[in-house]
């Protein structure tokens, strides 16, 4: 179920993740480890749709099924930079990579933050804050700050 979810939020489908995942019965799972996922993966598809409460709501609770997986750490650390949160978001984020996240699975996030962000301050401030924080490994996000070209002036 955690693969099927993930795969309908790869197809753009967040609402059909949550509905996948909406009537689970989590007291009936023995694993932990798959109760994890499957709150990680729920949470993953709250933030798809901008509902960062819910999401927030499902990694916490994804920590405290499995604290050493990187995973809920990661989105805790995506909900906390789409809110603004920057270094809330670095610590979530640290602690994924102490639970054995990759710095590309952060730099991943964090290009799937700039690049689905629909409020151009957000995406702003966001990208603003990655090139102050490092221009060299953030250098993709320069091409996020250039000017809308306006036609017929």
């Amino acid at each position: 179920m955690p693969n099927a979810s993930s795969h309908w939020r790869k197809a753009n489908e967040p609402k059909r993740a949550l509905k996948l995942t909406e009537n689970i019965n989590f007291n009936s799972i023995r694993e932990n480890k798959l109760k994890s996922a499957l709150l990680t993966t729920r949470g993953g598809a709250f933030r798809d749709i901008d509902q960062l409460d819910q999401a927030e709501t499902c990694a916490r609770k994804a920590i405290e099924y499995q604290p050493n997986s990187h995973h809920p750490y990661t989105l805790m650390g995506a909900i906390c930079f789409e809110r603004g949160q920057f270094s809330e978001g670095e610590h979530w984020f640290e602690e994924a990579i102490q639970r054995g996240a990759s710095p590309k699975d952060q730099d991943a996030e964090m290009k799937q933050i700039v690049k689905n962000a629909k409020d151009e301050n957000k995406r702003k401030k966001v990208v603003e804050y990655l090139l102050s924080k490092d221009p060299n490994r953030y250098s993709w996000a320069k091409s996020y700050l250039k000017k809308p070209k306006n036609s017929g002036q």
